[in-house]
Formats: structure tokens, C-alpha cells, sequence
């Protein structure tokens, strides 16, 4: 990891511009390169107690317990396949539901509250921080 994080942070000014005038708000790069000198700083953590302390500890992978995070994973990439495909909304109303059922959620105010946010989300980014994200299919979305 530390050494994607490096050739990550080589390449991000050529992957990320810069605005091409100063606009007073922050650079694009600073959460990319945050998150990478971060990770960077956990891999030598890493490096160094797995060399120095030499605390050698064997874990074994157990599909009982590991089954639920990787269904959220899939569960996650599905969301990232439905937004891009189809749009945010119809994504959030189909992946949010699942997991909520599948996380053992009952009530039906949280289905309607996760529902109402993310709606509610889409319309912040698009009118509040002038973001576009992949909207309705056929609404100009």
C-alpha cells in the first residue's frame, strides 16, 4: 500500500487539475493527497512494527465471518454500477433498502428516512453545491 500511495501521489497532478483560476476555495488535491500521505504513513507504521517488533500473529481467513463484508462490498460496487448506469436516485432506492434488510433493519422510518436523504442528497449536490450527479434516466439527470 505504501508504495501504490506513492505512485498515486506521483501521478495525481497529472490525473487531477488544478482550477485555471484561483476561486479562493480549496484545491482538488488536498482530500486525494491527504488520503495518500495518510496511507503512506499507516504502510511504514506497519513496516516498522511488523520488522522491528517481529510480532508474528497467523490469521487465517473464516468464510463465516468474512460473508457479511464482502456482501456489503458487492452491495457497495453494485451501488457505484446502478449510479453510473441508471442514476443516483433509482440506485439509492434499490442498494439502500437492501442493506438495511440485510443488516437486520425492520422499521419502516428508517426505509423512508434513508430514502427521503438520499433524494434529499441529490438535490443538495445539484442545487446547493452545483454538483451534478447522474440523476433520473430520461429527466435530463
Amino acid at each position: 500500500m505504501g508504495l501504490l500511495s506513492v505512485a498515486m501521489l506521483l501521478a495525481m497532478p497529472s490525473q487531477v487539475r488544478l482550477p485555471m483560476y484561483d476561486s479562493g476555495a480549496p484545491s482538488p488535491r488536498i482530500i486525494p493527497g491527504v488520503c495518500l500521505v495518510g496511507v503512506l504513513i499507516c504502510s511504514a507504521a506497519l513496516l516498522v512494527q511488523s520488522l522491528v517488533f517481529k510480532k508474528d500473529k497467523i490469521i487465517e481467513f473464516d468464510w463465516k465471518k468474512e460473508k457479511p463484508c464482502i456482501f456489503m462490498i458487492i452491495l457497495l460496487c453494485l451501488f457505484t454500477a446502478l449510479t453510473i448506469n441508471v442514476g443516483f436516485v433509482p440506485a439509492v432506492v434499490v442498494v439502500f433498502p437492501v442493506m438495511l434488510f440485510y443488516c437486520g433493519e425492520r422499521k419502516p422510518f428508517i426505509y423512508i428516512f434513508t430514502l427521503v436523504s438520499g433524494i434529499g442528497i441529490f438535490y443538495l449536490f445539484r442545487y446547493v453545491f452545483h454538483v451534478s450527479l447522474p440523476g433520473f434516466p430520461g429527466f435530463g439527470g
